[in-house]
C-alpha cells in the first residue's frame, strides 16, 4: 500500500449537528490488530443497538497495513481518513457521539490533555480499551488516564488500575471490564468439533524470539502433521513476510522461510493468511505460544493448547508473562501432551476473570451516555487555536 500519508486531506465535516444520541460511533485502526478490534466491536455495537450509525476511522499517519489485509478484513475500505491535525475536528465539531479505540493515538491524547477539549460539551466520548493481551499493563493504564471510559481486563487488574490512578489528575473516567475480542466463550457441540479435522498453529511476530525456538515448533508441528495424515496442520500465519514492515511488532524469523530450509516437510503442513474467523470456523483444535490468538480460540469454544516450553524459552521475554496470565487456565501444554493433542478445557474460575459478558455492547453505550450527562460542561470555542 502507498504512503497513506500523501493522501489528499479529509473534506471538511459540513454535516448538520445532530442531537448526540442520534451521532454514529466512530470506531479507529491503524493496523491488522486495531483493525481486528474495532471489527468486532462493531459486531457487538450493532447487536446492542442495530439502529446504531457507526464509521471506521483510518488513522493514516500511523499505517501498517498492506493493501491485501485492508482489502481482505475491510473491503467496502474506511469511513475516514484521519491525519493528527485532523482530532481537534473531531472532538470539535460534534459529529460523532463517541470515539472508540484500543490504542491511545499520540494526536488524541494530545487533544484529551487540553482541558479546554476535554470539559467542551457536545465532544464525543473517548473510550479506551487495551490492545489485547497485555503483559506489561502499567504503562498502558498511564497512556488511558485522559481517556472517559476505560475498559480492562482481566477483571481483577481493575483493582490495580484504580490504584494507579489515585496518583492523577484525572477529569471525568468511567472503567469498566471487557473487551471485543475477550467475550464469554461459545459452547461449541460436540458434534461440531467431532466433525473438524485441521489444526491450527496461531503465529506471533515477537515469540519464540530466537531461529532455534521457531524451528522447535516447526518440527513439532512437522511430527504432528506426519502422525495425523488425516488432517491437515496449519500454520495460520500473521502477515505475509513482506509486509507490515512499519509494524510496531517486526517479525525477524519468518515461518514461510524457515520451512523453505526443511528438508522432507509432510504435504499436510501448510501456511495460511486466511482471516482469524475463517480459522476458527475450521479448527478442530488451536495452538499458540504467546499470541493473543488463545484467547481467540477459547472464545469460539475450540480446544486451546498455550506451549510455552520451547526451545530459548528462557531468552524470550514474553514467556513468562504469558505463564503467569494463563497460570490458572489449564491451557499451558508440555510438549508430549501437544504432540498428542492431548488438550484439556479452561479453568472455569479463569475464564468467569479474563472473559466478560456478552452484554459489553450495551453497557458501552451506557458509559457513553453518562458521559453526556456529565457535571462540569463549557460551551464549545469555535475559534480555538489548534495545538
Amino acid at each position: 500500500m502507498s504512503d497513506p500519508s500523501h493522501l489528499p486531506p479529509s473534506p471538511p465535516v459540513t454535516a448538520p449537528i445532530l442531537a448526540f444520541r442520534d451521532r454514529p460511533v466512530l470506531l479507529l485502526f491503524s493496523d491488522d490488530s486495531t483493525l481486528f478490534f474495532a471489527l468486532r466491536m462493531r459486531d457487538i455495537l450493532r447487536a446492542a443497538d442495530p439502529g446504531l450509525g457507526i464509521r471506521m476511522g483510518w488513522v493514516v499517519t500511523e499505517n501498517a497495513l498492506s493493501y491485501r489485509q485492508m482489502a481482505q478484513l475491510l473491503p467496502e475500505g474506511p469511513d475516514l481518513a484521519l491525519r493528527g491535525k485532523e482530532f481537534e475536528g473531531l472532538m470539535l465539531s460534534q459529529q460523532f457521539r463517541a470515539i472508540l479505540t484500543s490504542r491511545v493515538y499520540r494526536a488524541l491524547s494530545s487533544q484529551l490533555r487540553r482541558v479546554e477539549i476535554a470539559a467542551a460539551a457536545g465532544r464525543p466520548c473517548v473510550i479506551s480499551f487495551l490492545g489485547g493481551l497485555d503483559f506489561f499493563p502499567e504503562d498502558g493504564y498511564f497512556r488511558r488516564r485522559h481517556c472517559d471510559g476505560v475498559y480492562l481486563f482481566p477483571a481483577s487488574n481493575i483493582a490495580a488500575y484504580e490504584t494507579a490512578a489515585k496518583g492523577w489528575d484525572r477529569m471525568w473516567q468511567e472503567v469498566g471490564f471487557g473487551h471485543p475480542t475477550f467475550v464469554t466463550p461459545h459452547i461449541l457441540p460436540p458434534e461440531t468439533l467431532a466433525a473438524r479435522q485441521d489444526i491450527y498453529f496461531f503465529t506471533q511476530a515477537l515469540s519464540p524470539s530466537s531461529r532455534r525456538g521457531r524451528m522447535h515448533m516447526l518440527r513439532a508441528l512437522a511430527a504432528m502433521a506426519r502422525a495425523n495424515p488425516d488432517r491437515t496442520v496449519w500454520i495460520k500465519l500473521r502477515h505475509l513476510p513482506n509486509e507490515n514492515q512499519k509494524h510496531l511488532h517486526l517479525e525477524k524469523y519468518d515461518y514461510p522461510s524457515l520451512m523453505e530450509a526443511m528438508a522432507d516437510l509432510p504435504s499436510n503442513l501448510k501456511t495460511t493468511v486466511c482471516t482469524m474467523q475463517q480459522a476458527l470456523d475450521q479448527a478442530a483444535l488451536g495452538l499458540t505460544c504467546t499470541s493473543t490468538a488463545a484467547i481467540d480460540v477459547v472464545r469460539a469454544g475450540v480446544p486451546c493448547m498455550v506451549h510455552l516450553d520451547f526451545v530459548d524459552s528462557y531468552v524470550d521475554d514474553l514467556v513468562d508473562p504469558m505463564r503467569k496470565l494463563f497460570s490458572g487456565s489449564g491451557l499451558i501444554t508440555s510438549l508430549e501432551d501437544m504432540l498428542h493433542l492431548r488438550a484439556t478445557p479452561p479453568d472455569p474460575d479463569w475464564v468467569a476473570d479474563m472473559f466478560c459478558p456478552r452484554d459489553l455492547g450495551e453497557r458501552v453505550l451506557e458509559t457513553v451516555n453518562r458521559f453526556a450527562e456529565r457535571p462540569f460542561q463549557v460551551p464549545i470555542c469555535p475559534h480555538l487555536d489548534p495545538f
